[in-house]
């Protein structure tokens, strides 16, 4: 959890410029380099530039064992190369992208340096801070600096680039005149109303220490300020991170936003909008004209508050002062290309280098959080004292009193106390059923021995499609008309997990009259005002539309399902989920209530009654220190064709892996041939594995192993 171990390490790669030689040939010589006045040595056919012709160049995408810094030669045509600007060179007959990391006056070889073919563009992608920060994810990660470099810098988009240079000199020009006709002693147009000022001030100061955090970001003296809030139901996490944004950008200073999903960023982004605040919006799904537009705004400081998804978290902001992750446990957060990181890591590196205040807002504390805080890394903010129904819903959960009191419909799925639940929280608006999973019948298995029901052909696990269907394959189509167990040989089935689909259809039954709406899955998103008023909406974690008001009640249905999950963290996964869909509820006070239906008896859904107490969080972190489970334990997965993975640790074991390393492995899969390896190490060495994991695989490159082989520290889906 250290700030800048490896970031320091990295201060060479932008030293500053040596001095100008005297007089550079512009032709090939012989002499090997030395003092100023030798010659230098290139191939032939160019002529270089008069100062400081030599470029250190950063290869984007090469192969592993390449990943360093490359000298070439500075032509005349290309004399305008710097730090940071991107680059075209030659290596090895293939024609790469490259980022110039420094200009000097001797190479560091004695073998004739190649020119630099061209520049893409003459403007400086990267900062000196922001290249220190993609080395350090790289060390954290096991990858490469060129990975993390092509995650960083968007593709050049020249009709953007031409578009965002005229708007930039028309900005400058409109600034201008406003300058000329602006009264010195009158307000600024863009500073919020005093109004506006009490509603931030009070948001913030709900959550003790917020205001000093947000105060000292920023700042170069002292410690770097980072905290986490849990945020109680009834606080917005956009009202929070919008006041915390317009406190910053009050100052002139710039701050970084990070959700899971965008139907999170348009959320921030309509409040922000309605404020008044000005800010930059990045998407992984904009094309890329409008991103790289975006990119090059934020590049030259023409946007300082800029809030997106996970490809936003290397955007190159100016005067960076806050980052803020919203929901830093999501799976969304991590990144699918190599080499894999997570938004946490590049913010935590980015805070330690930027020396940028750290703010993470979550709906319930994650084992990784609650670490970090235990460790000193950050502090938690507890909420000023306030009245129970003020801050969250009524919260109950079918307990054995409840089920035995409705009688036999106790036991059903959807037990009379949750339609009387919906029945009574449509008088007063719309109300929200939250299941697992999509679909009509998504699982299906075996009545008297419980084996799942998989596919003769491809072992996929069997559905129902629709009401009165059969039992069909999702992945190859085939049809089960004929069905028999392979463990016991009986026909009977019966439904594991009952679908979106299904459920909508059974509370349509049951509320004839009125408004459905179905949320994820195949049915998609729906928006936040695409909400009919007084609607039941059926929607799985993660799709629930948030509605102006709140939901009147709220429906948590088969937790038993979302806990039986094969993962070891299925317990704090399925609270997060609870925990966000009832942020989406009233207060108690306004007539907001929450039903989960499960086993109450379960520490996770009792901590769900239980207002903000560590007993279930407590438990399950001292379960996984007992088994050496994350996060008091560094975990790196393995994952490729069977010789490779075999050929790779066999490499990895001689060369010495970090004492302590636990290797479990490999084990080979079903699919394609395919193993895994899993090894794991005490988070005080993790940059030792990582770093070993790094040099075997660029020496797997150099020799030109055959297969494939991916590395990935901390994988979500490994236990």
């Amino acid at each position: 959890m250290t700030d800048a171990s490896a970031a320091g390490a990295q201060d060479g790669l932008f030293a500053p410029p040596a001095p100008a030689a005297s007089a550079v040939p512009t032709a090939a010589a012989e002499a090997s380099p030395g003092s100023g006045d030798e010659r230098l040595r290139t191939t032939a056919g160019f002529a270089l530039a008069p100062t400081l012709p030599v470029a250190r160049v950063q290869l984007i995408g090469a192969l592993p064992h390449l990943d360093r810094p490359f000298d070439y030669a500075v032509t005349a045509e290309t004399a305008a190369a710097g730090p940071g600007i991107r680059v075209k060179v030659r290596l090895a007959g293939r024609e790469m992208d490259g980022i110039v990391l420094e200009r000097c006056a001797q190479p560091s070889t004695d073998r004739p340096l190649g020119p630099l073919l061209r520049l893409v563009s003459e403007d400086s992608v990267i900062s000196p801070a922001l290249l220190r920060v993609c080395a350090d994810v790289a060390a954290r990660c096991a990858g490469t600096l060129g990975d993390v470099l092509r995650l960083a810098i968007p593709p050049r988009h020249a009709r953007a680039e031409k578009a965002d240079r005229a708007a930039e000199e028309a900005e400058r020009a409109e600034a201008a005149e406003r300058a000329e006709t602006t009264d010195p002693a009158g307000a600024d147009p863009g500073a919020p109303a005093p109004s506006e000022q009490a509603q931030d001030a009070e948001r913030i100061a709900r959550y003790v220490g917020l205001g000093a955090l947000l105060q000292r970001a920023g700042s170069a003296d002292g410690p770097v300020p980072r905290a986490g809030i849990v945020l109680e139901p009834a606080d917005p996490w956009t009202q929070i991170a919008a006041a915390a944004l317009r406190t910053v950008a009050a100052e002139g200073r710039g701050a970084l936003v990070i959700a899971p999903d965008m139907r999170d960023v348009d959320r921030l982004h309509r409040l922000l909008q309605e404020q008044g605040t000005g800010h930059e919006v990045l998407g992984s799904a904009d094309g890329p004209e409008k991103r790289y537009r975006a990119f090059r705004r934020i590049l030259r400081g023409a946007s300082r508050i800029v809030i997106g998804s996970r490809s936003a978290a290397f955007a190159p902001v100016q005067d960076l002062a806050l980052l803020i992750c919203w929901d830093e446990a999501d799976d969304l957060l991590i990144e699918p290309r190599a080499p894999y990181p997570h938004v946490r890591t590049v913010l935590q590196c980015r805070s330690a280098e930027e020396r940028a205040a750290l703010l993470l807002l979550s709906s319930s504390c994650s084992p990784t959080l609650s670490q970090l805080a235990e460790h000193g890394y950050l502090r938690l903010l507890e909420p000023a004292p306030a009245p129970l129904t003020s801050v969250r819903p009524r919260i109950v959960a079918m307990d054995e009193h409840l089920r035995e009191r409705e009688g036999p419909s106790g036991r059903a799925r959807i037990p009379q106390a949750a339609m009387r639940l919906i029945r009574e929280g449509l008088e007063r608006g719309s109300v929200l059923v939250q299941v697992p999973r999509s679909g009509y019948v998504p699982a299906i298995a075996c009545t008297f021995c419980g084996t799942r029901c998989l596919c003769g052909a491809c072992s996929a696990p069997l559905t129902v499609r629709g009401r009165g269907g059969g039992l069909q394959c999702p992945v190859c189509g085939r049809v089960e008309d004929g069905y028999r167990c392979p463990e016991c040989h009986r026909t009977g089935v019966r439904a594991v997990v009952i679908g979106s689909t299904r459920t909508a259809e059974e509370l349509r039954r049951a509320f004839p009259e009125q408004e459905m709406v179905v949320a994820g899955g195949a049915h998609g998103p729906v928006a936040d005002d695409a909400v009919p008023e007084r609607a039941i909406v059926v929607a799985t974690p993660g799709a629930e539309p948030a509605v102006d008001g709140g939901y009147a009640a709220g429906l948590l249905l088969d937790c038993d399902a979302m806990l039986a999950r094969a993962a070891f963290d299925a317990d704090v996964e399925a609270v997060r989920r609870w925990s966000n869909a009832i942020s989406l509820v009233r207060p108690a006070a306004a007539g907001g209530e929450v039903l989960a239906v499960g086993t109450a008896a379960l520490p996770a859904i009792r901590d769900l009654v239980a207002h903000r107490s560590r007993v279930f969080l407590d438990r399950v972190l001292a379960d996984r220190r007992e088994l050496d489970l994350p996060p008091f334990a560094r975990v790196a997965e393995i994952l490729g064709d069977r010789a490779a993975v075999r050929v790779l640790l066999e490499e990895l074991e001689q060369a010495g892996l970090p004492d302590g390393t636990s290797v479990f492995g490999p084990v080979d899969l079903d699919a394609d041939a395919q193993a895994r390896a899993v090894l794991r190490i005490a988070p005080s060495r993790s940059r030792e594995l990582a770093s070993a994991l790094r040099a075997g695989i660029a020496a797997r490159s150099a020799r030109k192993r055959p297969g494939g082989v991916r590395v990935r520290m901390d994988p979500p889906d490994v236990f």
